[in-house]
């Protein structure tokens, strides 16, 4: 292509304008610099850097993914490079794909494909679709194989980049030994041998051991980090006669590593007819004086020698990634924290679960329990005698006298310590950094899956569907938004170019006359399909409204095509309906109007609502732990999905330059990226639109990787007399061979194909009229005359020519497929069968009661129907007799009717128990998971607090201390909640006080009175706390003192309560109403005044931050004059009184708001005893 039309610069003095005047040379341009600030020049992509990436002529996304590294683009590597590559590459992917050892024609595959991408800058698509050849194989009965898969081919694209920084490692290992003038054989081969990054830092760190010398040397004559100057035990004992003696142990760690590596016996230690204590006895001297110390000394030194051996560390690391386990126990504060429910809860003991077990990321959130100290997490290897005993019998010595097995004993705690000290932690470390890593890459793949399945679909298809402009149906798209009683009802129609074409918004359509309205819109519009969708479960009444419309305008008129109407998937929506895009393309449009929009794109091509929204991918959930990998690697990730799609589709070229919608896919095209995207965006916009695709080349548009990259997924479309192989995926270095086919497949002579025009006509006649022609073609005797005429294969490339000739850019995508009941249930209602489900018990709001049945309202918005005889476990004689008009309460789901979108509920006690719907709501427990070892530790801690309870209740006077408040508040500081003294008060002799601790920091001093029936020292003794009487202090404590600190407990552990105290509640609570300024919010925390807790709530953003005081009581709370025995209650009773005074306050506007603003509702605080 470019030795037709050459590089496009012979066009570049157009680019110009004409010679300056004195004056404009005198003038100097202002500089971007000089105009917006360097974070805004980066967000525009206007950096030198930028500038740089945008001219360079490689694929963008490989330049950006190599900044700051070595890697040059000026010199591609030699073949020998790439020879070595590939195969490290392809012993990668191999064990990625679980194959023991590649077959050649694999290995070659791999080869080419790397080849590719290094030495050529081929992306993915293009590699995909236009070297096909390179990585397939025919059998004879002419059946295709594919060495390698879409997927196979990513997967060697990030292969590449990991060998590129395991190369350079090698280079910077090679460059330092040099430096420092070490030129050893040994090491030498261990360069040569290494395969993994691992590897390379095993010899270094051998390197830094057995060299220290040279390196300090070299280090003290440059500047920079530098080895201590102090001399370690291992340099003072290899300076000493104790290196004389290391031989007497028999192999050397090299050995040793030798033959642990290889399974084997090749060396072997000769017996010695000596003891180890007799022969260390002739290597005494001044710095070792005794056969003890000498024998210490070189085990010391046998054992670095050993740890650092890097032939021992691979075998280490071969037999711990295949026999290495994880175990797992919860800390004090993980048993307390991780119930039943807890996402880590499959997790919390486990015994010795293989590595190879671990899938889809679960190590990720196992490590995210261990920084967050709730779990305790043990590497190990299985079976550690046994392996231990298997490893040490390639260093000992096969005899049996006295001498030989001392011998033996001492090499056996040269290698206890060489793993104990060295070598078991580094493997820790391994293990956990490829399990990190392995459940990263889970997680990665899974996303990608993930998007990849809402990207890789066409079109919304119906019956006529054939009939269709360009394959794109006409849509109209209904929400409501908020679903709020004043919220309008938004319609927009947008046709098969994804325009707006027309909208209507009516207040409602409950109203006759509204209802008309919409089905004269639709009636006019006639659109293939009507979607609906919004922001809350209130979107169901638009839903069954609109079917009730759509079913009467169908019946209307029966000769027409049927409308569909169906549920939207609106995650995109969500995010675009406020984003810059939007308003830069619809600034006078509505939220929802927005909103509407993107649902009818996304009908139409579902791919293009998720090319704009960039980093907002991330916003997205693609994975329940995505959050616990890092949100760059999994946006890379995230984009290959849209990179697959967009260049299966191709991208109108001269439309996206008009479109801002369409041009947010240009990005994607192959060998692009935003940058280059932009840049040819903008010289189309100054210079015209592309005629053809060699104008790309002619104009200036593209340099010659560039082109070859994107050419073949730059449709020209719509512009007369172009080429129709413009519009196909073949590439232009292909259409003299499409032509050709074209030109055969007519039985037209060569000769009468000597003009452009000509080729042209031929090859559109056989698109439009003879396609079926491209069959009768002998494809196999073709690509051999091409085979021996270009010396590269063409079987694959005639293939996809012949393809495209018969259906130019037919859709790869997977067909639409419409949503099932499920699905509209959760795009309609926002509940999966995770969240909602028969069996589970959900908070509800009585909104109506009938007599007969309970109408109520789940969290999600969702209807609820309570019959009366699921309204209590006795019998009622209307439902009124139990619920309350406006009251929460707890209900169990019985049935879930989806097509109606409503509930059926059950209100009885004894099907409402607490936590009774666990079993349901849990997590399977992993295979691992160590019951007996949960059961244990549960009986452990009821025997301790069984114990300490039993201590607590017989010694009552060793509870008594002389402490005044402020000793006693000291002494407990350091104590557990719960604890207490008992101390002599300040009120007189006859009273007492007990102190307890409430929380950190936090203490409540009771007064209590000593009441006695007469004077008599002997009189029996009762103790007074305001009207409650006790016979002896012990049941004082254990109803009174103990039964509040329960309480408090009780209301610690609750989801709602917020440490920090009243100004941490507030903040909270300000937070959530900011996100979501409808919400109402509440919560509970300590208030200042010990005894209390505080209930703090915002009934919306604008709404101050209000608290009402709770008295901790033996029996329960206490709020504003009502008590209730367990939280449960509490919060129910809170939400009564919240609706009864908002029934209340609708009324009237003015006057005093009955005291729940932004004060306390307690008296003053009472003094210490």
């Amino acid at each position: 292509m470019y030795d037709i039309f050459g590089d496009g610069t012979d066009y570049d003095w157009a680019l110009y304008d004409e010679e300056p005047s004195e004056y404009a040379e005198e003038k100097l341009e202002p500089q971007l610099a000089d105009v917006f600030e360097p974070s805004e020049l980066k967000a525009r992509m206007l950096t030198e850097e930028d500038e740089e990436v945008r001219m360079r002529d490689i694929p963008e996304r490989m330049q950006v993914r190599y900044v700051g590294t070595r890697k040059s683009f000026d010199i591609p590597p030699s073949e020998e490079e790439v020879a070595n590559e590939a195969l490290w590459v392809a012993r990668e992917l191999s064990n990625t794909k679980g194959i023991d050892q590649p077959t050649e024609p694999f290995q070659n595959a791999v080869k080419h494909v790397v080849s590719f991408m290094a030495r050529e800058y081929l992306e993915v698509p293009y590699i995909s679709d236009h070297r096909r050849d390179y990585f397939t194989e025919v059998d004879p009965d002419g059946v295709t194989t594919e060495l390698l898969t879409h997927d196979d081919l990513w997967k060697i694209y990030d292969l590449d980049f990991k060998y590129t920084s395991f190369a350079n490692r090698k280079i910077s290992l090679r460059e330092f030994l040099s430096k420092c003038s070490i030129f050893d054989d040994y090491v030498t081969s261990l360069i040569d041998k290494a395969e993994k990054i691992e590897e390379l830092n095993d010899i270094s760190d051998f390197v830094n051991l057995k060299f220290a010398d040279s390196i300090t040397s070299v280090q003290k004559q440059t500047k920079g980090p530098k080895r201590p100057a102090n001399k370690s035990l291992y340099e003072i004992s290899l300076r000493n006669k104790v290196a004389d003696f290391l031989p007497r142990f028999g192999i050397t760690a090299a050995q040793y590593g030798a033959n642990y590596l290889e399974n084997s016996r090749r060396y072997y230690p000769e017996d010695a007819l000596v003891s180890p204590e007799e022969e260390a006895t002739t290597f005494v001297n001044t710095t070792f004086t005794d056969s003890g110390r000498v024998l210490r000394a070189a085990r010391m030194v046998l054992s670095q020698d050993i740890a650092h051996d890097p032939q021992v560390r691979k075998a280490l690391r071969r037999d711990w990634e295949a026999r290495a386990v994880i175990s797992v126990k919860p800390t004090d504060k993980g048993f307390d924290t991780i119930d039943e429910l807890h996402p880590m809860h499959p997790y919390k003991y486990l015994h010795e679960k293989p590595v190879s077990t671990f899938k889809n990321g679960e190590y990720l959130l196992i490590t995210k329990g261990e920084s967050e100290g709730l779990l305790t997490v043990h590497v190990n290897i299985a079976n550690y005698a046994g392996w231990f005993s298997q490893i040490a019998e390639y260093y000992m010595s096969d005899g049996y006298s006295d001498s030989a097995q001392q011998w033996n004993q001492q090499r056996q705690d040269v290698l206890q310590s060489a793993l104990t000290d060295h070598l078991i932690p580094l493997m820790e470390k391994y293990i956990r950094e490829k399990l990190r890593i392995e459940g990263q890459e889970a997680i990665y793949d899974a996303s990608y899956q993930s998007l990849m399945s809402k990207v890789n679909v066409g079109p919304f298809r119906g019956p006529d569907a054939d009939r269709y402009k360009n394959g794109i149906p006409r849509v109209i798209t209904v929400s409501s938004g908020n679903g709020e009683r004043n919220d309008p009802i938004v319609a927009v129609f947008v046709n098969h170019r994804g325009r707006l074409v027309d909208r209507l918004e009516v207040p409602t359509l409950r109203d006759e006359k509204y209802s008309k309205q919409m089905i004269e819109f639709i009636s006019a519009k006639r659109p293939n399909v009507i979607g609906v969708a919004g922001f809350t479960a209130q979107t169901r009444h638009v839903y069954k409204h609109m079917a009730q419309l759509v079913s009467e305008i169908n019946k209307s008129d029966a000769s027409l095509s049927t409308i569909d109407l169906l549920a939207v998937e609106d995650e995109a929506s969500r995010l675009y309906k406020n984003s810059r895009r939007a308003r830069q393309e619809f600034y006078e449009l509505s939220e929802v109007t927005r909103y509407c929009i993107s649902l009818a794109r996304r009908l139409q091509c579902p791919v293009l609502e998720y090319t704009g929204l960039e980093r907002d991918l991330l916003a997205l959930r693609h994975h329940d732990l995505q959050n616990l990998v890092p949100e760059d690697v999994l946006l890379v990730r995230l984009e290959r999905a849209l990179i697959n799609v967009v260049n299966d589709m191709g991208v109108d070229i001269n439309a996206a330059a008009t479109s801002p919608y369409l041009a947010t896919a240009l990005k994607y095209v192959c060998g692009l990226g935003p940058r280059k995207a932009q840049s040819i965006l903008k010289k189309i916009d100054a210079r015209g639109e592309l005629e053809s695709r060699s104008a790309l080349v002619t104009r200036g548009m593209t340099p010659a990787t560039t082109f070859m990259n994107c050419a073949s997924y730059l449709r020209i479309r719509n512009v007369d007399d172009a080429d129709i192989l413009d519009d196909t995926r073949i590439h232009p270095q292909e259409y003299d061979l499409a032509r050709k086919m074209a030109g055969d497949a007519l039985e037209i002579d060569e000769d009468e194909m000597d003009d452009y025009e000509t080729k042209v006509m031929i090859v559109r006649r056989v698109v439009k009229e003879y396609p079926n022609k491209l069959n009768d073609l002998i494809l196999d005797d073709y690509a051999v005359v091409l085979k021996t005429q270009y010396n590269a294969p063409k079987r694959q490339i005639l293939e996809h020519i012949k393809l495209e000739l018969q259906g130019p850019y037919h859709d790869r995508r997977q067909r639409y497929v419409r949503p099932t009941m499920d699905e509209t249930f959760r795009m309609v209602t926002g509940e999966t069968r995770d969240t909602l489900r028969e069996g589970f018990i959900v908070p509800v709001r009585v909104s109506s009661l009938r007599g007969k049945m309970a109408m109520c309202v789940l969290d999600s918005g969702l209807d609820g129907f309570i019959y009366i005889d699921q309204v209590a476990d006795d019998r009622v004689m209307s439902v009124s007799d139990v619920l309350e008009f406006g009251s929460t309460i707890n209900a169990k789901v019985l049935a879930i009717d989806r097509e109606k979108f409503s509930v059926t509920l059950s209100s009885k006690a004894s099907d409402t128990k607490p936590n009774s719907d666990n079993s349901l709501r849990r997590t399977q427990n992993d295979h691992y998971y160590d019951l007996q070892e949960e059961a244990r530790e549960i009986e452990r801690r009821r025997a301790m607090r069984k114990k300490r309870t039993k201590a607590q209740r017989v010694i009552n006077h060793p509870l008594f201390h002389q402490f005044n408040y402020m000793e006693a508040e000291e002494y407990l500081s350091s104590r557990q909640r719960g604890d207490l003294v008992i101390r002599p008060s300040s009120r007189g002799p006859e009273h007492i006080a007990i102190t307890w601790k409430v929380d950190e920091g936090v203490f409540q001093h009771i007064d209590v009175v000593e009441m006695r029936k007469d004077s008599s020292v002997f009189a029996p003794v009762q103790y007074k706390i305001g009207e409650h009487v006790f016979d002896d202090l012990d049941q004082l404590i254990v109803t009174y003192v103990e039964a509040i600190a329960a309480k408090a407990e009780e209301l610690i552990a609750h989801p709602k309560y917020r440490p920090g105290g009243p100004t941490a509640l507030k903040s909270h609570l300000s937070s959530l109403t900011m996100a979501n300024p409808r919400l109402s919010a509440y919560g509970f925390c300590l208030s200042d005044r010990p005894g209390y807790f505080e209930l703090g709530f915002k009934l919306n953003s604008k709404a101050p931050a209000a608290q009402w005081a709770i008295k901790l009581l033996p029996d329960g709370y206490r709020l504003r004059d009502t008590s209730y025995p367990v939280v449960g209650d509490l919060i129910n009773g809170f939400k009564r009184i919240q609706a009864n005074e908002a029934q209340q306050r609708r009324p009237r506007h003015h006057g005093h708001n009955g005291g729940h603003g932004g004060g306390y509702h307690h008296s003053q605080r009472p003094p210490r005893h």
